[in-house]
Formats: structure tokens, C-alpha cells, sequence
């Protein structure tokens, strides 16, 4: 009996070491803001609603738009002059926003994405999408060309693209300060 509990204790130990996310705490405190979207309006809509919610809870931040050229190609991203413009600007977190797709059983990706290949890949879904009731947002954080931390954040109950973002900006909000933070 107490060698069976001792194992059932030593294993269940051992999962929740393994369901623990593999990267480090986050700790943001600062970000550009970067949606890898299609449609330059829900590139957009999509990078304000983030950097409002990152602005109310104290996280500098700016949004790709303002550094890229409409239409830009995001791998300038990644250039010397732009990081170290950044960098002085107090910011050295890129911030990736996608939309992973609508369905309930997303996992956060593994991991083992370059900052060049995951911006170089392709986004097959837009914000919003007519008789879907669910969307899930992929986060994904790089410093220094690494990544450093994923996240995913499922939004439900949607009937609109303007539901989206209103669900987004709530949900988020509670999000950044208990996990990002």
C-alpha cells in the first residue's frame, strides 16, 4: 500500500513538473506589438486592442505599425538598425499576436520556431469568421531573436468582429496581469 502511494505521489509529481509550461515566467514590462494577420484592418484593430491593454497595465509598448511601412515586409523586424532603435526606445520584447484558428483543443506551438520563420508564416485565418462561435489567439515572445515565451487565449461566445475585440480586451486584461506579469 505505501509503496503503490509513494508511486502515485512521485507520479503525479512528476506530471505536474511536465504540464508546467517549459518557459521561464514572462515577466513583461515592455513590447512591440506585432499581429501577424492578412488584412491590414485587422492588423490593426488587432495591434491597438493589445497595446491598450498593455498601456493600462503599466507595460510600455508600441505597435509594428508605427515602425513598419504599411504593407512592410516584417522581416525588417529582425534587422540591427531597427532592434537597436528599439532597444533605445526602452523596448527589447517582440510581441507576435495570431490567430491560431476556432476550435477548443489548441496547445501552445512546441517551441522550435525561429523569430525569421515565424514571421515569415503564413496566417490562414482573419479576426473574425461568419457562423463561428469561438476564435483562439497565439502569443508568442521573443527577446534577443529567441523565443521566450507562448501563450494561447481563447475568446467564446462570438457573433461579431467587434465581439471579438471587446471579448479580447477583457479577457486579455486579466491574462497579462496573472501570467504575463
Amino acid at each position: 500500500m505505501k509503496k503503490s502511494l509513494l508511486s502515485f505521489l512521485f507520479l503525479g509529481a512528476c506530471l505536474l513538473g511536465f504540464s508546467q509550461a517549459k518557459f521561464p515566467p514572462l515577466k513583461l514590462n515592455n513590447a512591440l506589438v506585432v499581429s501577424h494577420l492578412d488584412k491590414e484592418s485587422d492588423q490593426f484593430s488587432l495591434e491597438i486592442a493589445v497595446s491598450d491593454v498593455l498601456s493600462k497595465t503599466k507595460i510600455k509598448n508600441t505597435v509594428s505599425l508605427n515602425v513598419l511601412k504599411a504593407g512592410g515586409d516584417p522581416q525588417v523586424l529582425m534587422t540591427d538598425s531597427l532592434t537597436q532603435l528599439l532597444k533605445a526606445k526602452g523596448i527589447n520584447t517582440l510581441m507576435l499576436v495570431s490567430v491560431r484558428g476556432f476550435d477548443n483543443r489548441f496547445r501552445p506551438s512546441s517551441g522550435n520556431m525561429t523569430l525569421a520563420e515565424d514571421l515569415a508564416a503564413d496566417n490562414l485565418f482573419p479576426i473574425y469568421k461568419e457562423d463561428i462561435v469561438s476564435v483562439t489567439f497565439e502569443f508568442h515572445f521573443y527577446r534577443e531573436g529567441k523565443l521566450v515565451y507562448t501563450d494561447l487565449l481563447k475568446i467564446g461566445g462570438i457573433n461579431s468582429r467587434d465581439k471579438v475585440l471587446r471579448k479580447l480586451r477583457k479577457k486579455l486584461a486579466k491574462k497579462v496581469v496573472k501570467d504575463w506579469i
